[in-house]
């Protein structure tokens, strides 16, 4: 390799960086100038969300005609005592195999 082959290489090492730097500070300004969403937007955003896992997840394990459960307590007392139902079953497999989804579904309904 020749010293103009390694000039070259560092010019455009140069430039290159140059480029770079300026590129980011473009981003950057742009992402600033954008508007930025609202707590409340923000709030229904997620819980739009989490509404669409609950449902894909309750039809993944074939529950989807079961009413989603206010809560994640598997020994509720409110039902204790009371016969196991076709429903009771159902939101207890709910509160299982769709926990995570839950989580997040009751915490974005939590007011803030």
């Amino acid at each position: 390799m020749t010293a103009a082959w390694y000039g070259a290489r560092d010019t455009l090492r140069r430039r290159g960086g140059g480029m770079i730097a300026t590129a980011l500070v473009l981003a950057v300004a742009i992402a600033g100038c954008s508007p930025a969403e609202t707590p409340q937007q923000q709030a229904a955003a997620r819980l739009a969300k989490a509404e669409v896992a609950m449902d894909e997840c309750k039809r993944s394990v074939g529950l989807a005609d079961v009413t989603t459960p206010a809560g994640v307590v598997l020994d509720d007392p409110a039902t204790r005592g009371q016969a196991l139902t076709p429903e009771l079953a159902g939101q207890l497999r709910l509160k299982v195999q769709c926990r995570l989804q839950l989580d997040e579904l009751l915490a974005a309904r939590r007011p803030q």
